[in-house]
């Protein structure tokens, strides 16, 4: 006697069953394998944990809803080395699965699944998902809002509104650069007439007010620090004269890096698409095609204004979110008479992609020394470096290390590398009284030590006090601030890479406390 569950031979076939496999398979090899062959965290990643260990609303320049993911996930799992990277796929997976819902409403179920999945070839669900930053869910709610949206404007339910709201504000909460799509949605409420007609009823007032309770407290809190964070935005814009040849070169380079972006996620839909693409016009005029036309290019032109007007460098990445709805958009408005004919080799795509993406990552992490001759911040020996500073305080002192300070990624690697870990001295979260009292460790690294590229500090934390000279390596007028500290030999570590590269120097002073010595 079967039970019902198992009426079928096989209780999950089909279409549900190839997108669990792909997902699995994609989350073992981007959420686990990174600990076996990334020595160090990115820096960003680093941020996001010191951040969540601290449990603020927002920085100086971002606020601080992936550092609140990654911390609540550092607490289930006791700070397994995964966490960073599980909490990335996280997010990668459930944008890949609503794209999936929203496709499931415009194209047949096999096409639908395939819009989803070509996602696993985006550059950031894959090489990029280890760089755990403000992005990584910013990009969820941006599809979690224009899903709903269409929703809300398909059937005028309340609880799609409230949700469009919801996904607003917490796309808020990961980084402002999500303004970008409440103007497009704005744009297009005003400008499309059967959305227009919306203002009518309560749903758009719904979504906003219920966005701005979402909000509130990271409202209240830009109200109160206003000054540091529109400091940095000043600060970030670019040149301060900018000649006409920036405001074509910015906006123009970033469009252009998009490209390869762009080609790369389509690989798996190449053979449905064929060499000329023929729009169906029925399709593309239709509410729906128009729809996610608009919230693609829109959006673009828009962040591309932006780079014209600021005349600054644009990072590409800054677009990770601009091609979510892409493969769904081309599935939904290209004709193909042979799409069923390569449906089967399109998926077969979709999981080469997966192994392929991930040999060639690991051979670019471990290979691109040898060829460079400079390591990468992730070949940094981060968890022998935070030994170090524990033996060395330890060894002075017998109360807890409470503070690092001085270069951000230095200071980041000994938080996060530590147990128990000691804090990155912020402003946001300590005040120098406490770091008078408590004293702890200075770090900063040599002029050009191990090749690795010097920056000039800028304050991930809301410091302004630690400059960086990397003509000189020494942040002599810095020191001058603590002149009880005591400079100690420098610490010359080996980087983690096969390659031939210089060790890695790393400058340390103490501050002792204001209690017990041994």
């Amino acid at each position: 006697m079967r039970l019902p569950l198992f009426k079928s031979p096989v209780f999950l076939s089909g279409d549900k069953l190839i997108f669990i496999v792909a997902v699995s398979l994609h989350v073992f090899f981007w959420a686990f394998l990174p600990v076996f062959f990334m020595p160090n965290y990115h820096l960003d990643s680093m941020e996001m944990m010191v951040i969540g260990q601290n449990w603020v609303i927002s920085t100086y320049n971002h606020p601080a809803f992936q550092a609140w993911v990654v911390e609540i996930l550092s607490l289930i799992f006791f700070r397994a080395e995964f966490v960073p990277y599980l909490a990335a796929q996280i997010a990668c997976v459930l944008s890949v699965f609503f794209v999936w819902r929203f496709a499931q409403k415009l194209l047949e179920p096999r096409l639908a699944l395939l819009a989803a999945l070509t996602l696993l070839s985006y550059f950031y669900f894959h090489f990029d998902s280890m760089l755990y930053n403000n992005r990584t869910f910013m990009r969820l709610f941006w599809v979690l809002a224009i899903y709903f949206l269409y929703l809300a404007l398909e059937r005028n339910w309340r609880r799609d509104w409230v949700f469009v709201g919801i996904f607003l504000g917490l796309g808020l909460y990961c980084k402002f650069t999500l303004f970008v799509l409440i103007l497009t949605i704005l744009l297009f409420m005003f400008l499309v007439p059967s959305a227009r007609r919306y203002w009518k009823t309560s749903g758009p007032y719904i979504s906003t007010g219920v966005c701005l309770f979402v909000t509130l407290p990271l409202l209240i809190w830009l109200a109160q620090n206003y000054t540091l964070m529109f400091g940095y935005t000043l600060g970030s814009i670019g040149k301060t004269t900018p000649t006409i040849w920036d405001h074509i070169k910015s906006p123009t380079t970033f469009f252009v890096a998009q490209i390869p972006i762009v080609l790369l996620l389509l690989i798996p839909i190449y053979f449905l698409l064929g060499v000329r693409w023929r729009f169906d016009v029925s399709k593309f005029s239709s509410f729906a095609g128009y729809y996610l036309s608009f919230f693609i290019f829109v959006p673009l032109m828009l962040q591309c204004l932006i780079a014209f007007f600021c005349a600054g460098d644009m990072r590409f990445a800054l677009g990770c979110h601009l091609w979510l709805l892409l493969p769904l958009f081309l599935l939904y408005v290209v004709k193909s008479e042979a799409r069923m004919k390569f449906y089967s080799r399109s998926i077969k795509i979709v999981f080469i992609n997966i192994f392929v993406f991930a040999i060639i990552t690991i051979l670019i992490t471990q290979m691109s020394p040898v060829f460079t001759g400079k390591a990468a911040r992730y070949h940094f020996p981060g968890k022998e470096l935070a030994r170090k500073v524990k033996m060395i305080w330890a060894d002075q002192y017998s109360v807890p290390l409470e503070f690092v300070r001085g270069e951000d990624w230095l200071t980041e690697v000994v938080c996060v590398y530590s147990r128990p870990s000691p804090k990155v001295y912020s402003k946001l979260w300590a005040t120098e009284a406490e770091f008078v009292k408590s004293g702890g460790v200075l770090l900063w690294l040599e002029s050009e030590s191990g090749k690795i590229p010097s920056r000039t500090f800028h304050g991930r934390f809301g410091n302004n006090d630690f400059k960086y000279s990397p003509k000189t390596g020494k942040p002599d007028e810095w020191l001058k601030q603590f002149p009880n500290a005591i400079k100690l030999p420098t610490i010359e570590l080996d980087q983690k890479t096969i390659a031939k590269v210089p060790p890695i120097k790393i400058c340390i002073a103490i501050v002792p406390p204001n209690k017990t010595n041994k």
